[in-house]
Formats: structure tokens, C-alpha cells, sequence
């Protein structure tokens, strides 16, 4: 290989030296893409003078592959969300690096598009993984507008779109039917409103539990509003009040200021109050009580999402929805 300066020739050396685009080079090496044959001829007449020889970076942008994949996940302050994510991340991360592809970490900001659309306009990736979704989802939209090749964590009503997701609605269910099973009639629902899919299908398995009991749970004990600490604890309290039999949360992070607010009232668990949690982390193993929960393996989740992705920017058929199974963990905590 000639030598320009001292320093091997590089694709962005010809496309600068011939006054042409690097993608135009990359097409007249491939013979792939829309260029006039004159330009072809005289990119290839340069390449064979100079006697240069593509690198694996030039031969990826020559096939059109980066070989880089993108995960966008939320910025996220709780201790309850970092750890779904990092453990999804390194599911991605393991089954990427296997298949010879890196992987990019795209933080996001609401449903704020631009990070992804730069990502896109510059050509970074083969492909997307949303880590997350929302019921009216731009990254969705975006990524469908662009054709471009992605994979939802999570549920979208959009059926045209590849979705892997842990079955939260039957989970939620499962958990719910027991307790009633236990003889427990008062359940009391934490949840949160809003536009994340993963919290309306945990209450409306939830909602599924009562009615196959032939029941109607008691909507003056389901809150749906706990946006904030002072919320849950005044919530917390009404619900004490009113002597439930059991209080189901959301997500740990509601739990943990549910558990919170019981032991500074001094509420005996499970004796005075049960209590579990439609999720799984860390956070609750400091209570002195062990907490009836639900388990998701959130690494799987990962793996599954991106051997999805890496089959579909390979051309081949994948499976359009994807759910994975869970547990019901039994605890002191609803004894």
C-alpha cells in the first residue's frame, strides 16, 4: 500500500483527493448504491494507482454495515430503574459482542428524538433497541419513518413493530389471584398513571385477578397517583386507615416508601399490613422483613432483544412479539 505522507491512505484520503464523498467511494468499491459510471471508473482507476487497500472500517462502510448497534434507554435517577437497565445493557452488550457488533448507549430525555436522529443522520448504527415505551412512542414513529431496523423492549399496539417483553399483566395477575386465594379481599393497587405501557399492564393484571374471582376490587382503595414521596405516604396512610388486607405496588420504588411509611407508623408486616411488589431489586433487601415479589430475568430480556435485532438486520424472519416468562417469589412479607 502507498504511502501519503508517510501515513497510509485512508477512504477519507481518496474521497478527498478525487473532491468526492466518502459514501461515494465506499459505493464504487462495493458496486453497490447509485453512482455514474464515470465516477466509479475513475474512483476505482485511483484506487488501483495508489495501490490502496480498504480496512475493515472502509469495508463496513463499503457494505453499508458499521457493525455498531444502539440502545436508547431513559435518564433515570432511582435505584429501582439503574439496575433493570445496566442488567439489560449487558444482555445486549453480550450477545453483541459475540456476533462481532459494538454497542452504543444513547441516553434520552423524555421522547425527545434529536439524539437519535443525529445518530442516524451520521450513519452510526445497523440498528436500535428501544430500552423502553410509551403508549404514543416518537422513537417508534422516528425510527418507522426512517425504516430503519429496531427492536422495542416492552409493548407497543403497533403489531408491525418486533417486541420483546416480560409477560408484566399475567405476572401482576398471577400475584393478585394468590393473595386473594389467601383470603386477603382488601388489595390495595399503588400504581402510577402515565403513558409507560409496563404500568398499565401490571394494573390490569391487577384488575384480571379480581374478575376472575368474580369480584370488584374496591377503586376507593386503588391509588393511582403516587408521583411523588409525599403522595405514597399520605396514600399510605388512608390505607391504613381503611385496614386493607394487603398492598400491592407498582415497582419497588413505590414499595420502598410504602415499607417506609408503615414501619415509622409502626404497623407490624405481615401481622398489621402485607405488602408486595409487581418488580424485583435491591432495594427492598434492607428491610428486616423479606419482601412477596415478582421476578423478571432482566438480563434474558437483553439477550433476546438483540439477537432479535442483529437476525433482522441480517434479512432474516423474526418473531413479531416475544414474551418471557417470571416468577411469584413468596415471602414473610404477605404471610
Amino acid at each position: 500500500m502507498k504511502e501519503n505522507g508517510g501515513q497510509k491512505l485512508t477512504i477519507n484520503d481518496v474521497a478527498e483527493q478525487l473532491g468526492v464523498s466518502t459514501s461515494t467511494v465506499s459505493r464504487a468499491i462495493s458496486g453497490k448504491g447509485r453512482i455514474g459510471s464515470a465516477t466509479r471508473k475513475r474512483v476505482l482507476d485511483f484506487i488501483e494507482e495508489h495501490d490502496y487497500h480498504p480496512n475493515s472500517s472502509a469495508k463496513s462502510l463499503a457494505q453499508s454495515k458499521t457493525n455498531n448497534i444502539a440502545i436508547l434507554i431513559p435518564e433515570v435517577s432511582t435505584l429501582v430503574a439503574q439496575p433493570f437497565f445496566y442488567m439489560c445493557m449487558c444482555g445486549v452488550n453480550e450477545v453483541a459482542q459475540a456476533r462481532g457488533y459494538d454497542m452504543f448507549v444513547v441516553p434520552t430525555s423524555g421522547q425527545d428524538t434529536s439524539n437519535l436522529k443525529r445518530l442516524l443522520d451520521n450513519e452510526k448504527v445497523d440498528g436500535v433497541i428501544l430500552g423502553n415505551t410509551h403508549r404514543d412512542d416518537a422513537f417508534a414513529k422516528f425510527l418507522q419513518s426512517r425504516r430503519f431496523p429496531f427492536v422495542a423492549i416492552g409493548s407497543l399496539d403497533d403489531d408491525s413493530v418486533i417486541q420483546v417483553n416480560h409477560d408484566n399483566m399475567s405476572a401482576c395477575r398471577d400475584l393478585t389471584a394468590i393473595l386473594l386465594s389467601r383470603r386477603m379481599r382488601k388489595i390495595a393497587y399503588m400504581g402510577k398513571a402515565g403513558d409507560l405501557i409496563v404500568n398499565e399492564e401490571r394494573y390490569e393484571g391487577y384488575l384480571h385477578a379480581y374478575s376472575d374471582a368474580g369480584m370488584e376490587p374496591d377503586k376507593d382503595i386503588i391509588c393511582m397517583d403516587n408521583y411523588t414521596e409525599t403522595i405514597i405516604r399520605k396514600n399510605v396512610d388512608e390505607l391504613v386507615k381503611k385496614r386493607v388486607d394487603c398492598i400491592v405496588c407498582q415497582d419497588d420504588s413505590v414499595c420502598n416508601v410504602v415499607l417506609q411509611e408503615l414501619y415509622s407508623q409502626k404497623v407490624r408486616i405481615p401481622e398489621e399490613m402485607r405488602v408486595a411488589s409487581c418488580h424485583n431489586s435491591k432495594i427492598l433487601d434492607s428491610y428486616p422483613v423479606s419482601v412477596t415479589t415478582l421476578k423478571f430475568d432482566n438480563t434474558e430480556i437483553g439477550r433476546v432483544a438483540c439477537g432479535l435485532l442483529l437476525d433482522l438486520i441480517d434479512g432474516k424472519n423474526v418473531r413479531q412479539k416475544t414474551l418471557l416468562d417470571y416468577q411469584v417469589v413468596l415471602k414473610e412479607s404477605t404471610k
